[in-house]
């Protein structure tokens, strides 16, 4: 067997309003089985602004549920992680096989109505076993193309 290691990085801006719907949503699964030593690496940098961003990790089937609810009314979810600043720089370390959803939330900046403009890059790091085989079968691969 060897141990393979993959990264995959994002990088995104976003205007996020303050509206009831102030949130921007990017999902990612993670199949723990398959995958060992998964980390989620983020920075996240409000720039426009001096007010705090919310940066929320919950299971994907959560959100509908999430969505519902306003600020002044907590459902009872449990979010695997939960933070707020103006820049945010943290890894995320799952504990279990789910599909999960980074939430950038504005909600609580509906007293000004402020905009937030945020510069976002996500680093998903994970180690994967194959077989020997399976290597030898994409050598081959790449060199008849």
């Amino acid at each position: 067997m060897k141990v393979l290691p993959h990264v995959m990085r994002n990088i995104n801006e976003f205007n996020i309003p303050t509206d009831p719907l102030g949130y921007e949503i990017l999902y990612f699964g993670v199949n723990l089985i398959l995958m060992f030593d998964y980390r989620l690496a983020f920075d996240v940098e409000v720039t426009n602004s001096d007010k705090e961003i919310e940066v929320l990790i919950m299971s994907r089937k959560d959100v509908p549920t999430w969505k519902e609810n306003n600020d002044s009314k907590k459902p009872e979810l449990t979010f695997y992680y939960s933070m707020s600043g103006v820049k945010i720089n943290d890894v995320f370390k799952p504990t279990k096989s789910d599909a999960y959803a980074f939430v950038l939330n504005n909600r609580e900046s509906s007293i000004n109505n402020e905009v937030k403009t945020v510069e976002v890059t996500l680093i998903h790091n994970w180690q994967q076993e194959v077989k020997e085989s399976q290597l030898k079968d994409r050598v081959k691969e790449q060199q008849i193309k």
